[in-house]
């Protein structure tokens, strides 16, 4: 099973942005009516409803097509709208986004003719703000640890060596800032064990494996539940932004 084709499993096991990061992102980009937000790397669009439940006039652009039917899927032929678009080309004029936004994706497309292009569709004065969650506990690194019991790993670990920051420096942006938020996200037993088969690490799995790994994992999930019967997540959510200067177009 490919990364695109657990696009629903993906949707229902990810849990929405905590409503601090949001606001925060809300504060940096500010909330003008007519702003024009383009969210980068939106998988099935769960940040990208959130920022146009706040008013923002936002497009949501992946370049994975099951992402994208999922994404229109759940928004059910309301806004905001999505569009199956590489970050390396993207179909739209200079100038044509107030901000960018990428949540838990920047590293996907972190190269420099990605970055030169969220630049060019960018406006003089906007903002491109990077959201990644952070496991303030050990629950990411026992899932890779747990699958890699039994299979090799290609990606066990993207944002390895990853700095949104100091990508924005070295592609002249100014004002470059970095927000912590501090959050949980609680999960049932299923939510978590499911959580683990929609990360991409699940494409290095055999379907033969399947039952092995997640007898593995609900293992682990049973032995961790709160009193509720619930998964709790510490999580920091690091929120990077930067700002294309005025006087460049």
């Amino acid at each position: 099973m490919t990364f695109g084709q657990s696009a629903s499993l993906f949707n229902d096991t990810r849990q929405a942005y905590a409503v601090s990061v949001i606001a925060r992102v809300v504060q940096i980009v500010g909330q003008e009516p007519d702003a024009r937000v383009l969210d980068i790397g939106c998988g099935t669009g769960i940040a990208t409803r959130q920022l146009a439940e706040r008013g923002m006039q936002v497009i949501g652009a992946d370049s994975d097509t099951d992402m994208i039917r999922q994404a229109r899927l759940v928004a059910d032929g309301q806004p905001p709208e999505f569009l199956l678009m590489r970050a390396d080309s993207l179909a739209f004029d200079d100038g044509s986004f107030d901000a960018i936004t990428a949540f838990g994706a920047f590293h996907w497309f972190a190269d420099p003719a990605s970055i030169a292009e969220l630049r060019r569709v960018l406006r003089p004065g906007g903002h491109l703000v990077v959201v990644n969650k952070r496991d303030a506990g050990s629950f990411a690194d026992d899932i890779v640890r747990i699958v890699a019991r039994h299979v090799p790993l290609a990606v066990a670990s993207p944002k390895t060596g990853y700095d949104p920051a100091a990508l924005m420096e070295a592609h002249q942006f100014i004002d470059v800032s970095s927000h912590a938020v501090v959050s949980t996200e609680s999960l049932s037993a299923p939510q978590a064990v499911a959580h683990a088969r929609s990360l991409r690490l699940w494409e290095d799995v055999p379907p033969a494996l399947y039952r092995t790994i997640e007898n593995d994992l609900s293992d682990y999930v049973s032995a961790r539940l709160g009193a509720a019967g619930r998964l709790v997540r510490d999580l920091t959510t690091v929120v990077v932004s930067g700002r294309k200067p005025a006087d460049i177009g």
